[in-house]
C-alpha cells in the first residue's frame, strides 16, 4: 500500500456531469429525491429554491474534485443534509444540547477525518463532531483507511469535504491540525491547534502513531468539554430535542465525520 498516494491519482469514471454541464438524468431523479426530503426535513431553515441550490452547488463542487463519482449524488445529499442542519444550528432554529466540535486540516483526507470518527466512537452520540478541509480532495488517504480499520472503524463512507461559514459558526469547538494560521477565527468559539503533519509520504507506522496521538488528544478533548469517557451514553442521548418540532436536532442523512 503506498503512503504518499495522492487521493485525486485514481482513474476518474465516466459519471457525473456531462461535457456541457448537465447532470445525468438518473442522478438528476436521486437528486430531485433528495431535495424533496431535505426540505421536508428543513422546512423550517430554508425554502425549496435554497433547497435545491446548496444541493445543485455541493453536486458540481464535489463532481469538481472527485475521482470516483459513483455515489454523487448519495455523497452530495448527505453534505448538504449536514450544511442545512449547521444553518438551523447557526440561526437557533435547531437547538443542539450536545458539544459541538469541529476539526479542520488541509484536504480533509486523513487526520480531521480520523479525529472526528474518534470522537464519534468515543462519545456514543454525547458529542457532535465533524471535519472539513481547507481543500478537500477526492477520497481519502487509503493508509488512513486501513489504520482505522484495524482498530474497528470504518472510514468507507467517509469522504472529503469543504469547510463552510455555516459549519464553522455552528461549532463550538474548532480544532485546526497544523493549519490554525488559515483559519479565520470567529467570536465565542474554543480554538486550538494539534500539530500533528500531513500523512503524505508517511510511513504506516508513522501514520499509526499519529491515529494513537489523535487517540490520546480526542479523549482529553472529550473531557474538557465535560463528556465522561469512562461512561456509557445513556438513553436519551444522540440527535438532540428541543420544545418543538420544527426544532429537533436531526441526525444526518447518513452518519458521516
Amino acid at each position: 500500500m503506498t503512503t504518499h498516494q495522492n487521493p485525486l491519482d485514481t482513474a476518474p469514471d465516466d459519471r457525473g456531469l456531462d461535457a456541457a454541464g448537465a447532470v445525468p438524468e438518473l442522478d438528476r431523479h436521486v437528486l430531485e429525491r433528495t431535495a424533496a426530503h431535505l426540505h421536508e426535513r428543513y422546512a423550517k431553515v430554508a425554502d425549496r429554491a435554497t433547497v435545491d441550490r446548496i444541493l445543485d452547488e455541493t453536486y458540481r463542487e464535489m463532481d469538481r474534485r472527485a475521482a470516483v463519482k459513483t455515489f454523487l449524488p448519495l455523497l452530495a445529499g448527505n453534505f448538504a443534509d449536514s450544511q442545512l442542519r449547521a444553518i438551523g444550528i447557526a440561526r437557533g432554529i435547531i437547538e443542539s444540547p450536545l458539544p459541538r466540535v469541529l476539526f479542520i486540516d488541509d484536504a480533509n483526507a486523513g487526520r480531521s477525518q480520523m479525529a472526528a470518527s474518534l470522537m464519534l466512537k468515543h462519545s456514543e452520540g454525547r458529542v457532535t463532531a465533524r471535519s472539513a478541509g481547507l481543500t478537500p480532495v477526492g477520497h481519502l488517504y487509503e493508509d488512513a483507511v486501513a489504520v482505522m480499520a484495524e482498530i474497528g472503524i470504518p472510514l468507507d463512507q467517509a469522504y472529503p469535504k469543504p469547510l463552510s461559514g455555516d459549519v464553522h459558526a455552528a461549532a463550538q469547538h474548532v480544532v485546526t491540525l497544523s493549519c490554525g494560521e488559515q483559519v479565520e477565527q470567529l467570536p465565542g468559539k474554543d480554538y486550538r491547534e494539534w500539530d500533528i503533519p500531513n500523512f503524505v509520504g508517511r510511513s504506516l507506522e508513522d501514520i499509526r502513531a499519529m491515529r494513537d496521538d489523535l487517540d490520546t488528544r480526542v479523549l482529553d478533548l472529550m473531557r474538557e468539554v465535560g463528556v465522561d469517557t469512562a461512561a456509557r451514553a445513556g438513553a436519551g442521548t444522540g440527535a438532540g430535542t428541543a420544545a418543538g418540532s420544527d426544532r429537533r436536532d436531526h441526525p444526518p442523512l447518513q452518519m458521516s465525520a
